[in-house]
């Protein structure tokens, strides 16, 4: 008898109440009883799953910690598109490949793994985007330019079917590195060149 999960546990970064605030205003309107907007409090990105159970998981807290004490890599910019309708709701969709976060997640990963914590789900790949609500919704995209550096990464809770969530523990990310700027260029030694 297969169980059915009651808490899910995953990592992701929760969007700032502030910008929560404002992506809720970016929803187009939507016909119909079946749509239900998700409260801006719950707008995150899901990394990955890391464990699914019946009852409260009472150490995965420690072992995640545990897991993450060497430090984690440095944010990076997840550049957001397009808000979509999907068959079961609505989210906001990346622009491009969203290279950055997928080197996060890779390296996250590679934290959790020497401590036996591996992503669920993931045979299809990372797919980073923002739910913002479920149900039947029909709507065109809607174009929504936005890039978003995440401060945290949180490992959170979730009451399955209930749609509440609690934040376990989080951690602060050290900011992406600087990139050069062009005005820099004229600073830097000029390129070797291969003797003929």
């Amino acid at each position: 008898m297969m169980m059915v999960p009651l808490f899910r546990y995953f990592l992701g970064f929760q969007v700032a109440a502030d910008r929560a605030g404002w992506l809720a205003r970016q929803l187009p309107p939507v016909a119909g009883d079946l749509f239900a907007g998700l409260k801006p409090q719950l707008y995150h990105l899901t990394l990955c799953t890391i464990a699914e159970t019946a009852a409260p998981h009472p150490f995965l807290r420690q072992r995640v910690a545990k897991a993450l004490e060497t430090g984690l890599p440095a944010a990076s910019p997840i550049p957001f598109g397009r808000i979509v309708a999907r068959d079961e709701g609505a989210e906001l969709v990346t622009a491009g490949g969203g290279g950055g976060v997928r080197q996060l997640y890779e390296a996250i990963v590679a934290l959790l793994a020497p401590h036996d914590i591996a992503p669920m789900h993931r045979k299809a790949g990372l797919r980073p985007h923002i739910t913002l609500g479920y149900g039947e919704c029909d709507f065109p995209a809607a174009p929504l330019a936005w890039t978003w550096i995440p401060r945290e990464l949180a490992l959170i809770e979730s009451h399955v079917g209930h749609r509440r969530h609690r934040v376990l523990q989080s951690w602060t990310l050290a900011p992406p590195a600087q990139a050069m700027f062009d005005f820099m260029a004229d600073e830097l030694p000029p390129p070797l060149r291969r003797a003929a």
